[in-house]
């Protein structure tokens, strides 16, 4: 029985601490797709969604987690093309992570949370989308342009190159029937070469 309550008393010792462990934000990271972006955070245990808010004004995506820290060097030097900036605040009951990113936001939706992570899904403003995507379309044409343009100089050289050859088999066929006139076979082979030529 004594053995029994020092081995639960050891036990409570040395887990206490992980059990009381406060929550940590320990990674950020950001994609960015056609129509917005996506945010992704991750902790060192798993995230109640109640303690989770969101909001966000023009370019600037704010996130507050109640009950957790940052690592704020960690997310601090995250480097993304789509991120201008990044801020993290850290109080005695909260965290506050505030992203500026490269284009303006018109809503979001908060993904529930998984394990040890969570995602944000933030929508671009449709009109610069539609930009975007116009855009995107406008060098897909001119690149398909640009490929029409190199097959017709393709078959425009490979045309000049086949009414050269004529002409050198009209002036091959004129040559042979031209070297011996008497020789009526000759004659003949050289002027059949010459009006084959021209009809190819």
């Amino acid at each position: 029985m004594k053995n029994n309550l020092i081995l639960t008393v050891l036990f409570l010792f040395f887990c206490t601490p992980a059990l009381t462990q406060n929550q940590t934000i320990n990674k950020l990271h950001v994609e960015s797709k056609n129509n917005g972006t996506v945010i992704l955070l991750d902790s060192n245990k798993k995230l109640n969604l109640e303690n989770v808010t969101a909001w966000y004004s023009s370019q600037w995506f704010y996130i507050t987690i109640y009950d957790a820290k940052s690592d704020s060097t960690a997310i601090s030097n995250y480097k993304n093309n789509s991120l201008k900036s990044v801020e993290i605040s850290n109080s005695e009951e909260s965290t506050q992570i505030a992203l500026q990113l490269d284009s303006k936001i018109e809503s979001f939706e908060i993904d529930t949370p998984k394990r040890k992570s969570i995602q944000f899904l933030l929508r671009n403003s449709q009109e610069i989308s539609k930009n975007e995507i116009s855009i995107e379309s406008s060098l897909n044409t001119a690149t398909i342009n640009n490929d029409d343009v190199d097959e017709v100089k393709i078959s425009n050289n490979q045309k000049s190159k086949l009414a050269l050859d004529n002409k050198l088999i009209v002036l091959l066929g004129f040559l042979i029937s031209g070297s011996d006139i008497t020789n009526n076979t000759t004659f003949l082979l050289g002027s059949l070469i010459a009006i084959i030529s021209n009809l190819i």
